[in-house]
């Protein structure tokens, strides 16, 4: 039986990137609708305060760990620790310190760190001989285009439906569905941003006619079309590639605050 981990009442799955993509072969082979959300601190926070949210990411059919912040809260939280006050808080900052002084212990537990942006690509993959149908919504006008071209080139026998801009607002759900239904994908990725992208999913696969699986993938066309610099491997590999998109977009402070301290005190309370 696969292992789970609960953050603050979200589970998260435990597994490799091969087996997300076994379940993701399982899923569609059988005809079956589902959706998957890579889980960051950012999205604990907001089920947290948010119980609709909780309810989409509890639904979903894998729900994997995104962020390192997700990474070190399973170690933290499921590691022995003392139980004196004094206790309680140097160990709190051993572990946080062992983000970057002991990496291979905060990732001892769960398998592997899973991103939206990493597996999307290995999906793509993996559909070159299955033949699966995909379909690109969300991003800029332009962007989904552009990764598009660039997934082409990288995979050449994968399968592009189609791809849309398009809004999140409920009110625009309608002309999107019939724009994705006429083109009859398989595999949808929506790059809306969380949470918007998981209430979209949420609302709409039930329509979608043909799709099984769906996605939310944040910014990540914006990485495959170039359009954002990635940050380089040995700062995703350590777990500050949050650091690398703050550099880049200062505006994102207050999303950090949250993913950081704010999350950190979650996690605090609910190992107390």
């Amino acid at each position: 039986m696969e292992k789970k981990y609960d953050i603050a009442g979200i589970s998260i799955d435990n597994l490799f990137y091969d087996e997300v993509l076994e379940r993701i072969d399982d899923l569609i082979s059988k005809d079956r609708k589902g959706y998957i959300v890579t889980v960051n601190p950012e999205m604990i926070l907001n089920a947290h305060r948010d119980n609709k949210f909780s309810d989409i990411l509890k639904k979903a059919e894998i729900r994997t760990a995104d962020g390192i912040g997700i990474l070190w809260a399973v170690n933290y939280l499921y590691n022995s620790h003392p139980k004196s006050g004094i206790g309680k808080f140097a160990t709190l900052l051993k572990s946080l310190a062992g983000i970057l002084l002991n990496p291979k212990k905060t990732r001892s537990l769960l398998k592997e760190r899973i991103t939206g942006s990493d597996i999307l690509p290995k999906i793509i993959d993996y559909s070159q001989s299955r033949n699966w149908r995909i379909f690109l919504l969300g991003a800029s006008d332009g962007i989904a285009e552009i990764a598009i071209q660039n997934f082409s080139q990288r995979y050449p026998r994968a399968q592009f439906a189609g791809c849309y801009a398009g809004s999140p607002g409920p009110e625009n759900d309608k002309n999107i569905c019939d724009h994705i239904n006429n083109t009859k994908p398989d595999i949808i990725f929506v790059a809306y941003g969380s949470p918007k992208q998981e209430y979209w999913i949420s609302r709409n696969l039930p329509n979608l006619q043909n799709v099984k699986l769906a996605m939310g993938v944040g910014g990540a066309f914006d990485f495959y079309a170039g359009k954002i610099s990635r940050a380089p491997k040995w700062i995703q590999k350590i777990g500050l590639e949050w650091l690398w998109r703050l550099i880049l977009e200062p505006k994102r402070i207050f999303r950090i605050w949250n993913a950081t301290y704010v999350f950190i005190r979650l996690i605090q309370k609910q190992k107390n």
